[in-house]
């Protein structure tokens, strides 16, 4: 089985502006667009994805989507994440029928959880599925935080192969790895660190800033291979302000289809309650495009 490396971003999920329906079409576009730009792979039905937003036919048809008009070509993961452990095997099932080449999970949501029902979920999912199975810890949307010492425990089950850390500490990289060593890969979830964390041993980033510069983002992480730290860093400098204002601003889709509206590659609105950027948010969003040299 091929191992998952590299730049996996999530494409956002396009919607005309009159109604708010799902353009097929225009993603279609969008996935040619990253996958031109060198993507390493690519996430379906994630958080950029606006997967809270979408009902189960539309998601399953936007992951559809983006798996056949991809091809083969990159790997495609799935995001399969349910507020409880059956259902999240029922959807993990819809990844697996449409011929996704891995799954990503957050623990259920909703109700808080302690170690031993984190554990004892992901145990009995992935009994039910052949596919690798990457965690996604992300605190800041889930409220569960995955610790080290808990992901240890979890990298002992045998098809949990991946983690997709997203708590943007820097530290966690180093934590995950000394605890857990080889048996679980990281790939980092918070752009404003993907630069830190490759040089601390991520094997790649789940990158939603992919969606607007996938192509600066496979530089910096081909440098990185190549052991051309300096040259990285370089590159990751002039891209940074904009990782920085997409994870920290807390509106991440609304950032990102802003400035694909901006750059002149648009695809629509973000999908009610949520709206486009604005006023002064916007004006910095243009100086961060500026910065990296988009516009």
């Amino acid at each position: 089985m091929t191992k998952f490396r590299g730049i996996f971003p999530v494409p956002l999920t396009p919607f005309n502006k009159s109604d708010q329906a799902v353009d097929y079409e225009r993603l279609k576009q969008h996935v040619e667009f990253i996958l031109d730009a060198g993507a390493h792979g690519l996430v379906a039905n994630g958080s950029t994805s606006e997967f809270a937003l979408l009902c189960r036919e539309e998601s399953i048809k936007v992951a559809k989507t983006i798996i056949e008009q991809n091809r083969g070509r990159v790997p495609v993961i799935f995001g399969a994440t349910a507020p409880s452990t059956w259902e999240t095997i029922e959807v993990a099932k819809i990844g697996e029928d449409l011929g996704a080449d891995g799954l990503m999970m957050l623990p259920p949501y909703y109700y808080p959880l302690g170690d031993d029902e984190i554990l004892s979920h992901f145990d009995a999912v992935a009994q039910k599925t052949k596919l690798p199975i990457m965690l996604y810890n992300n605190p800041g949307t889930s409220k569960i935080d995955i610790k080290p010492q808990l992901v240890a425990r979890l990298a002992e089950i045998d098809n949990i192969k991946y983690i997709k850390e997203s708590t943007g500490l820097s530290a966690r990289i180093h934590e995950i790895k000394a605890l857990a060593g080889r048996k679980i890969e990281i790939f980092v979830g918070s752009d404003v660190i993907f630069f830190d964390a490759l040089v601390s041993g991520a094997v790649g980033a789940v990158a939603s800033s992919g969606n607007v510069i996938p192509a600066q983002m496979v530089e910096v992480y081909n440098l990185v291979s190549q052991g051309r730290f300096d040259e990285a860093r370089t590159r990751f400098e002039k891209i940074a302000l904009f990782c920085s204002y997409v994870d920290g601003s807390h509106k991440f889709v609304q950032v990102l289809k802003t400035a694909l509206e901006i750059i002149g590659k648009p695809l629509g609105p973000p999908r009610h309650p949520l709206l486009p950027i604005t006023g002064a948010d916007r004006e910095f969003l243009v100086k961060t495009l500026k910065i990296a040299g988009l516009c």
